[in-house]
């Protein structure tokens, strides 16, 4: 018995080498998608948020909605999207920018009394643990990166 267990005394130590790659893989993998998760979750708390404020403040009670006015909301939901309140201070997701956020209004075909604010963000979400996956056959590499989309459409109050 003791014969075998001085063969077999390297053996755990080689099969840990061969499985931990593929085990810190796993791992990485998981907490990149579970980061992805978190981030898309965030964004769409904040365009549900950010549009909500803006559709309350659209119409003061006494007139239509118009464009001009949800254009005047427009860098209020802006800085609700980028830091979560109506004032500049720490990013809550980094990457939103004036030209990945677009709120639109409209009023319905049927009852032009009836106006609907659209508020549409893409983030382009970067992996932590590289940008860029290169590839083996040739000087190209594959972009990791891509966009998340939310759009919500609120009534103007």
């Amino acid at each position: 018995m003791s014969h075998l267990i001085k063969r077999q005394k390297g053996l755990a130590v080689i099969e840990l080498t061969m499985i931990l790659p593929f085990l810190l893989l796993l791992i990485f993998a998981t907490a990149e998608f579970s980061r992805l998760l978190y981030q898309y979750n965030a964004l769409n708390h904040l365009v549900r948020d950010a549009l909500r404020y803006t559709v309350s403040d659209v119409v003061d009670g006494s007139t239509i909605a118009t464009q001009a006015a949800v254009d005047g909301m427009a860098p209020i939901a802006e800085n609700l999207l980028r830091y979560g309140e109506d004032q500049a201070s720490a990013e809550i997701l980094p990457n939103i920018t004036s030209s990945t956020i677009s709120l639109v209004g409209a009023a319905d075909p049927l009852d032009p009394s009836i106006y609907y604010v659209t508020l549409t963000v893409t983030y382009n979400w970067q992996p932590i643990f590289g940008s860029s996956l290169n590839t083996f056959v040739s000087a190209d590499t594959v972009d990791l990166s891509f966009p998340l989309v939310v759009n919500y459409t609120m009534r103007a109050l």
